[in-house]
C-alpha cells in the first residue's frame, strides 16, 4: 500500500486533501500527508481480511468483535427484539472491516442482505460476494439490487448500505457535515428507511491493533431524518486511519 500511494498521484492528493480537512477534529500525530499515507496502509489490511474470508465463519466473526463480552449484551438483545419484527438497516460508512460485522450479525442474529459495489474484476467480484453470502450476507448490485434491499425490508428484513460516496451523475443527494465542513452525499439510504419505515441504525468497527479484532459502535437511537455523518464522528475521531475515502469528499 506504500507503493500504491506513491504511484498513484491522484489518489495520494484527494486522501491528503480529505485528511487535512478532518486532521484538527480527530486524535492522530502527525501532518496530513502521513494520516493519509496511514489511511492506505489500513485499507491494505482490509484488503488481506477480504481475501481471507474463506478462513473465516460466522462464529469467527462475531468473536472478532467481542462476541458474548457484557459490555454489547444489551445491544445484542435489542437487535434480537426488532430482528424479523420490523426492518433493519445498517448505515455503514468505508471504515474498519464491515464484513466482519455482517459475519458476526448473521451469527448472533441471522441472515442480512448487503448492498456491494462492483469492485472492477469478475474473478474478485465472485470470490468476494460468495464468501460474503456463505457468512449470511446475501449480496446486491445495482440498481437492481437496490429494488431487492426495498422488498426485503417491507418484509421486515435486514441490509446493509454504505453510503459514504459521492454521488453519481443526476443521482440525488443530501446536504450533510462532517466535523462543521459541507458534504454532498446520495440520500437513498435515507429515501430507502422512509418508505420501508426501516430502523436506520449507523453501525462500524475499529480494528484493535493489527489483530483480528474490532469494537463495534452502533447508535440504536439514531433518529431517521437527521444526519447520518455526524453519528460517525466519535470513530472518525479516534481512528482517523481507518477512514478509507480516497475519492474527493467535502465540498469547496
Amino acid at each position: 500500500m506504500d507503493a500504491a500511494y506513491a504511484a498513484w498521484p491522484r489518489g495520494r492528493a484527494t486522501a491528503r486533501a480529505n485528511a487535512e480537512v478532518v486532521l484538527p477534529h480527530v486524535e492522530w500525530d502527525g501532518d496530513g500527508s502521513s494520516l493519509a499515507r496511514a489511511q492506505f496502509q489500513r485499507y491494505g489490511e482490509y484488503l488481506v481480511d477480504a481475501v481471507r474470508l474463506d478462513e473465516l465463519s460466522p462464529a469467527d466473526c462475531y468473536q472478532a468483535v467481542g462476541g458474548d463480552d457484557p459490555a454489547y449484551a444489551d445491544q445484542w438483545r435489542q437487535l434480537e427484539g426488532w430482528y424479523q419484527r420490523r426492518p433493519i438497516l445498517f448505515a455503514v460508512i468505508h471504515f474498519g472491516n464491515w464484513d466482519i460485522l455482517g459475519g458476526a450479525f448473521s451469527h448472533r442474529i441471522g441472515s442480512s442482505m448487503v448492498l456491494v459495489d462492483d469492485l472492477g474484476h469478475p474473478t474478485l467480484n465472485r470470490a468476494i460476494q460468495q464468501q460474503r453470502d456463505r457468512l449470511g450476507m446475501t449480496p446486491a448490485v445495482g440498481r437492481g439490487g437496490m429494488r431487492q434491499i426495498i422488498e426485503h425490508l417491507r418484509e421486515n428484513g435486514t441490509a446493509a448500505i454504505l453510503f459514504d460516496r459521492p454521488p453519481g451523475l443526476n443521482e440525488q443527494t443530501a446536504s450533510e457535515t462532517l466535523f462543521g465542513r459541507g458534504v454532498e452525499i446520495p440520500n437513498e439510504i435515507h429515501r430507502i428507511a422512509e418508505s420501508t419505515n426501516a430502523k436506520l441504525i449507523p453501525l462500524a468497527s475499529i480494528r484493535d491493533g493489527h489483530r483480528l479484532s474490532f469494537t463495534p459502535t452502533l447508535d440504536l437511537d439514531y433518529e431517521s431524518g437527521r444526519g447520518l455523518l455526524p453519528a460517525f464522528e466519535p470513530v472518525l475521531r479516534s481512528a482517523p486511519d481507518q477512514w478509507y475515502q480516497f475519492r474527493e469528499f467535502f465540498r469547496a
